[in-house]
């Protein structure tokens, strides 16, 4: 985390663009009356984008694309091929807590200005298509209670250094960053699970392999808390048994389907996985069997 921050949007911008080829353009939009406007400048003239955004902010709400533009519009199609930012929008009371246990952590932090609404973001090592962006932002926001309608690679979000006007005029403040932060994408969101529905036949497969299997249908929240002995709390956050926990790194999803995930030693799954770790049993054969007999006499 960055104690001080001399000049957030700088920074901000540093960290989203300082590696955008500078024939690339920044979409700045902001409200009027009448509904956007919008202006683009050229990835490598920050100081214009910067001045832009605070001389638009003071009086209006203000967005930023995230990713650069290969041209003036703002559409998907405009979006450069090779981009090097994925990110997460989260609305949650526990959004900062729900960031703590990711590794990497992410390059960004931003406060909208929406009580517990912040925007993390993650600048890549690599340039990465569209496509992949979307998928990966998809994952972020799956994994981490996002909202998975703020995913698309025409995003533009509200950068640091302006205000939320349609929140009273509400500070977007940055939190933290780190310039020198870049992280490899499948280190990120490789062992990540899609969202259902993408694609379909990974949807159609998970059904399939809960169908007649009751433990499959047990709410993870209740499971977690009889195999590790820690209640589930607000942030869905516990220690995970299966590695030497310093934060509590293991997610708990609502859904059984979801089940469980851990950002710190990157395993996740269903109760088999997680008792057989616990237990050091591998689910085939007969131990599987006996696996799904202890498990039975605790929780059917």
């Amino acid at each position: 985390m960055t104690s001080q921050i001399d000049d957030p949007l700088a920074l901000y911008l540093e960290v989203l663009f300082v590696r955008a080829r500078p024939s690339t353009l920044v979409e700045i939009r902001w409200r009027t009356r009448a509904g956007m406007s919008r202006r683009f400048i050229p990835a490598a003239d920050r100081s214009a984008i910067a001045r832009e955004v605070l001389q638009r902010g003071s009086f209006t709400d203000v967005y930023l694309g995230v990713l650069p533009r290969w041209r003036a519009a703002g559409d998907r199609r405009s979006v450069v091929g090779d981009g090097r930012t994925v990110w997460v929008d989260l609305d949650l009371d526990t959004a900062i807590r729900a960031l703590e246990p990711v590794d990497p952590a992410p390059a960004l932090c931003v406060a909208s200005g929406a009580p517990g609404h912040v925007h993390a973001y993650w600048s890549l090592t690599r340039a990465v298509p569209p496509g992949v962006i979307e998928r990966s932002n998809r994952r972020l926001a799956w994994a981490l209670g996002g909202d998975l309608a703020s995913t698309d690679a025409a995003r533009i979000l509200r950068p640091p250094s302006t205000l939320h006007h349609r929140r009273g005029g509400a500070p977007v403040r940055l939190l933290s960053a780190s310039a020198d932060r870049p992280c490899r994408l499948g280190s990120l969101v490789g062992g990540l699970s899609d969202p259902p529905g993408l694609p379909p036949s990974r949807r159609r497969a998970r059904k399939r392999r809960s169908n007649g299997d009751e433990l499959l249908a047990v709410a993870p929240e209740r499971y977690v808390r009889v195999l590790t002995g820690q209640a589930v709390g607000r942030g869905r956050k516990v220690r995970c048994p299966l590695h030497a926990d310093g934060h509590a790194s293991l997610h708990v999803y609502p859904e059984p389907e979801r089940g469980w995930f851990c950002f710190g030693c990157r395993r996740g799954g269903s109760v088999y996985d997680l008792a057989a770790g616990i237990w050091r049993i591998e689910p085939h054969g007969d131990e599987f069997r006996a696996l799904r007999a202890r498990l039975l006499r605790l929780l059917a």
